[in-house]
């Protein structure tokens, strides 16, 4: 059994016939941060929660598709401590865009009240490590908790 799980963060360049490039990069400015998007790659699968699918796991290689040029940062961690039974129950949770509205217009004090039947990527990743209060959790914000642990740069 592997005994590491990467927790992969994400820079996808601004391309102008890639709208979603312009809203990945106006969350990165307005959460202050290099990082548009966290999931997590364990055993080939990538289990994140994205626009249009909402909580999912993609097989490695189609996940890369179509990120050619986008930034990685990824964070070795201990297999223990990412729970996949709460992906489990957390998989076909729809994707929150009114949180990225709330982040995009720095209300993240309605966070508190937000539908806990859709979630957003930091948040889904934020569960599975078991922290308090997932809701409430960056890209930016996981990365900085994760320091600790062994750490690689690549690009796609």
């Amino acid at each position: 059994m592997k005994k590491t799980v990467d927790i992969i963060f994400t820079c996808r360049p601004v391309e102008i016939k890639k709208p979603i490039s312009w809203v990945n990069a106006i969350t990165r400015m307005k959460t202050r941060s290099p990082f548009d998007h966290v999931s997590v790659e364990y055993k080939d699968y990538v289990y994140e929660s994205v626009a249009g699918k909402g909580v999912h796991k993609i097989h490695w290689n189609d996940w890369v598709k179509g990120r050619e040029g986008t930034y990685l940062i990824s964070y070795e961690i201990p297999r223990h401590l990412v729970s996949f039974s709460k992906f489990q129950d957390l998989e076909g949770t729809g994707y929150d865009f009114m949180a990225n509205v709330y982040y995009l217009f720095n209300k993240k004090e309605k966070l508190a009240n937000k539908a806990n039947n859709k979630m957003f990527c930091s948040e889904l990743v934020a569960h599975m490590l078991g922290f308090k209060d997932p809701h409430l959790y960056t890209p930016d914000d996981l990365e900085r908790k994760l320091r600790e642990y062994d750490c690689y740069i690549t690009e796609i």
